[in-house]
C-alpha cells in the first residue's frame, strides 16, 4: 500500500514540474530579428556573436511600466556582474515605438526588435505571456534560467 501511495505522489510532483528546456528550438533560433540600424538578425546569431560568455536576456516593451520599473534593477545587476553579455528583446507595438523608447532606456546592452512580437516561434518557445521576462544562458549555451519574472539571485 505505501509503494502505490509512493508512486501517486511521485507521478504528482513529476506532472508539476516546470517546463524548463536546456536548449531554444529551431525555429526560435531562426525566428528574424530585427537590430536599432534596421538591420535582420537571428537569435541564434545574436548567441552565436556571444559565444564563450555567459548571457542575461531581457525580453520587455519600452511602453510597459513593469518593464520600466525593472530596468533600475536592471542597471544594478549590471554593476555587479559586468563579466555578463547583456540581450534586450524588445515585444513593442512597432519597430518605430521601440526604436523611441530606446533613448529612455538606462541598461547598456545589445538590443533587438522581435516583430512577430510573442505570437513567433520564439514567443511560443517562451510561452511569452507577460513581461518583462528574464532568462539566464550559460557560456555553452545552455538556459539555466528559462522564466522569472524580476531580477534575482538566480540570474546570478
Amino acid at each position: 500500500m505505501k509503494s502505490i501511495i509512493l508512486f501517486f505522489l511521485m507521478m504528482i510532483f513529476v506532472g508539476c514540474a516546470a517546463f524548463q528546456p536546456k536548449s531554444f528550438s529551431k525555429n526560435a533560433l531562426d525566428e528574424k530579428l530585427v537590430t536599432p540600424e534596421r538591420d535582420s538578425i537571428t537569435l541564434r546569431e545574436v548567441l552565436n556573436k556571444n559565444t564563450n560568455k555567459n548571457k542575461f536576456i531581457q525580453v520587455f516593451a519600452s511602453y510597459c511600466p513593469v518593464s520600466q520599473a525593472s530596468f533600475d534593477d536592471v542597471v544594478a545587476f549590471q554593476k555587479e556582474h559586468p563579466e555578463k553579455e547583456y540581450i534586450f528583446l524588445s515585444v513593442d507595438h512597432t519597430y518605430h515605438d521601440w526604436k523611441r523608447g530606446l533613448e529612455y532606456i538606462k541598461p547598456k546592452g545589445q538590443f533587438y526588435y522581435i516583430p512577430k512580437k510573442g505570437n513567433g516561434d520564439l514567443g511560443k518557445f517562451l510561452k511569452l505571456k507577460s513581461i518583462p521576462r528574464f532568462l539566464k544562458i550559460d557560456k555553452k549555451g545552455t538556459i539555466k534560467v528559462y522564466k522569472t519574472s524580476k531580477v534575482s539571485d538566480k540570474l546570478k
